[in-house]
């Protein structure tokens, strides 16, 4: 296939969207065919920038635009009727995170991309970033080893917020939000953990709000969870996440019979059981970088596919969606749930959407 400058348009200018905007203007491999946003103030930034047409109609801009993809930085809430028609009137749709507010609607969403032949793809680029990659290599490579098996994975995500200004109000309500902390700042360290260790088997989850008064925990979204998963039945993980404590703190562990790693954003330490350093890697301010990792990824995968496959195939964020949805649901059983019997229940196969 011969190469050429790949097209693409946004729809809602958050700070993500106009970042991905930037790496992919100034990558060489898409050109910005046109934006749309409800806020002039950015309309006019974008057009300078980008030197390209602006509408404050979003259905405008899907007739008037042709473009391979088409990106989604507004809020699921404010967005997902633009996203389906977007689909129907078949572009390639990239949604910044969480791609929806539930299973189901991200099956839907899924269902429409199949039935037109398009691309619903997650802008996550934690899947590119550098001490990922170093730590789903290294559990690969001594996978192989009996000796080295992983038993035990701790998470923490703490990312304090404070009571939310008045545009991000709508994240402590359910309809609007979907979920809280688990959805919106966990959805990135699930879709990492199964990447590396598959899809659990089983998943518990207890979440709470904070609020004071009980009645109002009970209309809000979560602001602290805790979530077990269990992979094998020699492999457990849990997350603990909050919105609520600080400081901000990310951070992961995976302890193993002889050795345990731990990595946050820009390291990764590998010690013996015994406490003596094994390894060290270093990656200061690797965001900007695995950004455009992700985006020439998905360049290169849409104008080669036999020689450059999309990563991870798309249609896998049904299996972290249906880890999160059976998190959510384990709030409300108490009991654990299988998100292989949610997948199941849908009826659909993540390794087969196109």
């Amino acid at each position: 296939m011969t190469e050429r400058t790949l097209k693409i348009a946004a729809i809602g200018l958050t700070e993500p969207a106009l970042g991905l905007l930037d790496i992919a203007s100034e990558s060489g491999l898409y050109v910005i065919a046109a934006a749309a946003d409800t806020r002039q103030a950015r309309l006019d930034m974008c057009e300078r920038k980008f030197e390209c047409p602006v509408f404050t109609d979003y259905r405008q801009l899907m007739i008037a635009t042709e473009a391979d993809f088409l990106l989604f930085g507004e809020p699921t809430h404010q967005c997902v009727e633009f996203i389906q028609l977007a689909l129907q009137e078949e572009f390639n749709v990239l949604k910044t995170l969480p791609p929806a507010l539930n299973f189901s609607q991200l099956t839907e969403l899924y269902r429409l991309a199949k039935k037109h032949q398009r691309l619903f793809i997650t802008m996550q680029n934690g899947r590119f970033r550098l001490p990922f990659e170093h730590i789903r290599n290294h559990l690969i490579k001594t996978n192989r080893k009996d000796d080295h098996s992983w038993h035990l994975v701790s998470a923490v995500c703490h990312v304090p917020m404070g009571e939310p200004d008045t545009e991000k109000r709508w994240l402590n309500d359910p309809n609007m939000a979907g979920g809280g902390v688990l959805l919106h700042n966990c959805y990135d360290l699930i879709d990492e953990l199964l990447l590396c260790f598959g899809l659990p088997q089983k998943v518990y989850a207890l979440t709470i709000n904070q609020a004071p008064d009980r009645q109002q925990r009970m209309s809000l979204t979560e602001d602290t969870a805790v979530v077990t998963m269990q992979f094998t039945d020699s492999l457990i993980a849990q997350i603990c996440a909050s919105r609520t404590l600080g400081p901000a703190r990310r951070h992961l562990r995976v302890h193993g019979k002889q050795q345990h790693l731990t990595a946050t954003e820009e390291e990764v330490v590998l010690y013996d059981n015994g406490g003596a350093l094994l390894e060290q890697k270093t990656y200061a301010a690797d965001d900007l970088s695995s950004q455009k990792r992700m985006m020439e990824n998905l360049a290169t995968s849409f104008q080669n596919p036999d020689t450059c496959q999309l990563y991870p195939s798309h249609g896998f964020d049904l299996k972290t969606m249906a880890v999160i949805e059976a998190a959510y649901l384990s709030t409300r059983t108490g009991m654990a749930e299988d998100p292989g019997r949610i997948l199941g229940l849908a009826d659909i196969d993540p390794s087969g959407i196109l």
